[in-house]
């Protein structure tokens, strides 16, 4: 997922450590617009949670448009 936004011409980086609060703390403190989400379940569905920072609306998105809706 990350080298697909990253082709498609889009500034991405990936966390991996510390609760999900506070990653999206640090997101908001980056400036980044929104937060691409993959857990399990949504992996298995081939969904990716795309969440919008400034407003907090969250939405299912399939795998292949997250690119597409992040633009």
């Amino acid at each position: 997922m990350l080298q697909g936004l990253r082709a498609a011409g889009l500034r991405a980086e990936m966390a991996y450590r510390g609760n999900l609060k506070r990653r999206m703390e640090r997101a908001n403190k980056t400036g980044a617009r929104a937060a691409v989400i993959i857990g399990a379940d949504d992996l298995a569905a081939g969904v990716a949670q795309v969440k919008d920072l400034a407003t907090g609306a969250q939405s299912a998105v399939p795998l292949a448009q997250v690119a597409d809706r992040l633009r």
